[in-house]
């Protein structure tokens, strides 16, 4: 039996690493095969626990084992012996990184289904041309087995009967999805149900907030803003010409402002006419967005551009990448953005994990000066559609893809959120900040409308925002327009004020 040398210059964790290597790839530990445990590899050994956790989780990072909470440390299934022939799930989505998520995901499920192997076949689209792009591909007969869709589209996709329920297959599954559901918190159920049915599995949430360059800040010994007059008052501060040449002439504030940022202008200006005390519908259920109170935020928005000049009429045209990607580069002081954003700033300002929290914050959007703030909270959920040929495998795949135990480490290391309270337990404000305070942020913010017409709702409402920033007419003639256009759009009455 392999041994541990105390006297060698290796570090023992690495000597133990090597060890597990050559057992599982001389075929002594097989795919599926549950290894000894840390105290049996303590006691086998004679090492303390703590090179034992550094060897096991480094070896997990590698793809080579696999923990299950309560069970114990797998060897992963592509690793040792024959494989058997991977099933293929395909997918569409709009996020490259996801192919992180999922991977790791297939690898946990291959190693607990060593003869029922699955393999995720990904087609990458953009955000904007997703809704489209999976519409006309149910149409033709060619749609993927699942889609990582936003979760204001999923009862619009099961009115048009894209999607299957995820109760309507076995009984054991109806009973998985039921514990699934009872899992996740109230606002997600709910925005992802059509008719009473569960449809979509929340495969990740976020919340719209403000990034602020904390370094920067720091230095100015400025305070991040809480409210409208504190925004505009630190954007006025970075306009100043010192300021401009100290930090290679960034925007003191940036925002997707128009209909080619799609969904992104939505999910971002929403709150200012949320916190102003506005609504897309009333109580009654009639449209309810021509009031003084949109009124009053869609002024502010265009006075930043139009009087203040702290941001920049080229926002119009910004894209849903332009903010992030231009906040990464020390473009911009601030930039209303989405939780979301975190690995495109990653990757785009090539910092690591530490140097963006050292450079990087976070509040919510800023309130009205009579108002309290309000978050967005969104996310993106997984939705099986009908031509898919093995539903039932496939729920079950997602169930595991879904499961804190199986995927919350990777949610941390990529930092995104789950939308369950057993994600969230699994944080700790010291090594989780970012993930910490967006989880308290999705539990107490504003969904927008979960309703079949969302889609042509949005775009309205991104037509509003648009024409707002371009300042080409009344503010009372596009809120008057855009509620009228919504109302015809859901069949509701309006009621302007």
């Amino acid at each position: 039996m392999p041994s541990i040398n105390r006297n060698s210059p290796i570090p023992i964790y690495h000597q133990l690493k090597a060890i597990i290597k050559e057992q599982i790839e001389s075929g002594v530990w097989r795919p599926g095969d549950c290894i000894p445990t840390e105290q049996e590899l303590c006691q086998q050994y004679a090492i303390s626990r703590s090179p034992v956790r550094q060897a096991l989780k480094e070896l997990v990072f590698e793809g080579l084992l696999f923990r299950r909470a309560g069970l114990g440390t797998f060897v992963e299934g592509c690793i040792a012996g024959e494989p058997a022939t991977d099933t293929p799930i395909r997918m569409m989505n709009s996020d490259p990184h996801w192919s992180r998520v999922l991977d790791h995901a297939s690898r946990a499920w291959n190693a607990t289904h060593p003869n029922l192997r699955i393999q995720f076949e990904i087609e990458s689209v953009s955000h904007n041309a997703l809704y489209s792009t999976l519409s006309a591909a149910v149409g033709s007969g060619t749609a993927p087995d699942v889609a990582m869709v936003d979760g204001v589209w999923v009862a619009g996709l099961a009115q048009s009967g894209f999607l299957y329920p995820l109760q309507d297959q076995t009984a054991e599954t109806q009973r998985k999805h039921g514990e699934f559901a009872q899992g996740l918190h109230p606002a997600f159920v709910e925005a992802n149900s059509h008719a009473g049915k569960l449809y979509g599995l929340p495969a990740k949430s976020d919340t719209s907030l403000l990034w602020y360059r904390k370094d920067w800040f720091e230095r100015e010994g400025l305070a991040p803003p809480r409210n409208w007059q504190a925004l505009l008052d630190v954007a006025r501060y970075f306009l100043q010409p010192a300021l401009q040449a100290r930090y290679d002439g960034p925007h003191p504030l940036i925002f997707p402002g128009g209909a080619v940022a799609g969904e992104a202008t939505v999910y971002n200006l929403m709150p200012f006419v949320w916190s102003a005390g506005g609504e897309i519908f009333n109580t009654e259920g009639a449209v309810a967005l021509d009031t003084p109170a949109t009124r009053r935020a869609l002024q502010f928005l265009q006075e930043l551009i139009a009087v203040h000049h702290v941001v920049p009429p080229e926002v119009t045209g910004y894209d849903e990448h332009t903010t992030p990607h231009l906040f990464a580069r020390g473009k911009a002081a601030m930039a209303l953005g989405g939780s979301y954003e975190s690995d495109v700033i990653l990757d785009a300002s090539g910092w690591d994990y530490e140097a963006f929290s050292r450079r990087v914050g976070y509040v919510a959007p800023p309130s009205a000066p009579d108002g309290h703030s309000v978050s967005t909270v969104g996310g993106t959920s997984y939705v099986v559609l009908r031509q898919c040929p093995s539903p039932t495998l496939v729920m079950d795949v997602l169930q595991l893809v879904t499961d804190p135990a199986v995927v919350g480490d990777m949610y941390r290391q990529t930092l995104q959120n789950l939308p369950s309270p057993a994600f969230d337990a699994l944080l700790r404000p010291a090594t989780d900040p970012l993930l910490t305070q967006t989880s308290r942020m999705i539990a107490s913010g504003r969904a927008r409308p979960s309703i079949p017409g969302y889609v042509k709702l949005s775009r309205q409402l991104q037509a509003m925002f648009e024409a707002a920033m371009s300042g080409d007419e009344p503010i009372g003639d596009i809120t008057r327009r855009t509620s009228e256009f919504i109302g015809v759009i859901v069949e509701l009455p309006c009621r302007s004020s």
